[in-house]
């Protein structure tokens, strides 16, 4: 995911967190060949918006594309965060191009998230949005073609509707 395809992705991040309450706790995790946690979930208030910025403004393309590993990652995210904060409403955001070529496949992740059952919404740039799409059915989550679609206004409604 190079080029056009993650400048798309860094503009809809950055658009789309404008609509986030500051009620609202959120965190970052990026993946290729492997995971990495950009940023732990907290409050959204001005100090993790600026951090969200950084992380979002570093992300760059390298390596394969592991995407159930990142769903994995940031479900133990979640699932530690519930055990802090039990109201919390968890919901995870996968923005990719869906094509995964690296680490777990959806048969090995899909009983865990089934058991969580985590929303995950799925929103893909130059996708397999097929991919995506069965990530998102799971549980009844709502898949966004970026290519096509407005996706800031999209997230919008998103975040309006589940936060």
């Amino acid at each position: 995911m190079d080029g056009e395809s993650l400048n798309k992705l860094k503009e809809s991040l950055l658009k789309g967190q404008k609509y986030l309450g500051k009620d609202n706790s959120i965190g970052l995790v990026s993946y290729s060949d492997d995971v990495a946690i950009n940023m732990p979930i907290k409050k959204f208030d001005v100090n993790q918006q600026s951090e969200f910025v950084g992380a979002v403004e570093s992300l760059q393309a390298n390596g394969g594309t592991a995407t159930y590993d990142g769903i994995v990652v940031a479900m133990k995210m979640l699932q530690d965060e519930l055990e802090k904060n039990p109201d919390t409403r968890p919901l995870i955001f996968v923005l990719s191009d869906g094509d995964t070529n690296q680490g777990n496949s959806l048969k090995a992740v899909r009983p865990l998230i089934e058991a969580y059952k985590i929303p995950v919404y799925t929103i893909g740039y130059n996708a397999d949005l097929k991919a995506l799409e069965t990530i998102s059915s799971i549980n009844e989550a709502a898949s966004i073609n970026a290519d096509t679609d407005d996706v800031v206004y999209k997230i919008r409604n998103l975040f309006n509707v589940q936060l």
